[in-house]
């Protein structure tokens, strides 16, 4: 049951690329006033979700298992080694500077924080 619970929660945390695109491309779409914006930068958030699905394998859900081995599980360490991962592997795939790279470490932490709620609601309904 609990295997079943962090897949479904890793899941949700996929769907922070779509979040980050929607919010990112809407704001640019309504400063420009051409809605293709929306579609480019949604279309590159996408591009970029491989990004959130390493950060998650390599850096969330280790963490989350050996802080809930030592019974020591903070929020905050996990969206710490989200965005750290995110951070990592933006640097290593895609970008060394600039805002690419602050924004896939933002929807790397994102996804850790969608990881978070999605096993804390459903722990709830246990």
């Amino acid at each position: 049951m609990i295997k079943r619970q962090v897949a479904k929660a890793v899941g949700y945390s996929l769907l922070s690329p779509l979040i980050i695109g929607l919010v990112l491309g809407s704001y640019y779409a309504l400063i420009s006033g051409q809605s293709k914006v929306l579609f480019q930068i949604l279309m590159t958030a996408v591009a970029n979700a491989h990004i959130v699905g390493l950060s998650m394998a390599f850096f969330v859900l280790p963490a989350y298992l050996l802080l809930l081995r030592y019974n020591k599980l903070s929020y905050s360490g996990i969206l710490t080694a989200g965005m750290l991962g995110g951070a990592l592997f933006s640097f290593l795939f895609v970008a060394s500077s600039g805002m690419v790279f602050i924004i896939n470490a933002v929807m790397a932490a994102l996804g850790a924080g969608l990881f978070l709620f999605s096993l804390r609601r459903n722990a709830h309904r246990v």
